[in-house]
């Protein structure tokens, strides 16, 4: 699992629940549509990005859809305002937590990214201890893969970056490689 990509292609669909909010409170009655469109996309992005969560998006799909199904009683139709109603109570509580799983996974995908940061972070700071870190004169991505050969070589690092391989994708890596290494060689601050 790519977790920069899961927090890249999420967090843009994340943003846009607040135009939903609006069309809301601006009493749109395509709002239940709406939101089933917001709900049906969150699924297909965690199903491509093989994140769980893309079920229950699904099923609270079913509950917006089927929302005016409780009103029926007997031969008698409802009103079309109670239906309205209840679909527009059922796709706000689906869109929140659809909202809540896309945001739990998001925060999940950061807040591990950042523990590998930490210690890539370690693991680079006792590299530049002992070796020169080569200046960027290649491409980038062939770069990256020298800098993250002298962490395999090296033998302060070499448990780090066996610890990192094991648990990250390589575009993970790579892409906290770069973070790091931005860091590293930016200028210090003038004080």
């Amino acid at each position: 699992m790519i977790l920069c990509q899961q927090i890249e292609r999420l967090s843009p669909h994340l943003k846009s629940v607040s135009q939903l909010m609006e069309e809301y409170a601006a009493g749109n009655i395509a709002f239940p549509e709406l939101a089933l469109k917001w709900l049906d996309d969150a699924e297909k992005q965690l199903a491509s990005l093989r994140v769980s969560g893309s079920s229950e998006l699904a099923t609270l799909k079913g509950r917006v859809l089927r929302a005016a199904d409780g009103l029926h009683t007997g031969d008698e139709k409802p009103a079309r305002s109670k239906v309205r109603s209840a679909r527009n109570v059922a796709a706000m509580d689906a869109l929140q937590r659809g909202e809540e799983i896309l945001r739990g996974t998001v925060i999940d995908a950061e807040e591990r990214l950042q523990r590998f940061e930490d210690k890539l972070c370690e693991g680079m700071t006792a590299l530049a201890l002992q070796v020169e870190i080569p200046s960027r004169s290649i491409p980038m991505t062939e770069w990256l893969g020298v800098v993250w050969m002298l962490l395999l070589e090296n033998a302060a690092t070499r448990p780090l970056a066996t610890y990192l391989a094991t648990s990250l994708s390589v575009v993970d890596r790579l892409f906290l490689l770069d973070t790091v290494l931005s860091r590293l060689q930016a200028p210090l601050p003038s004080e």
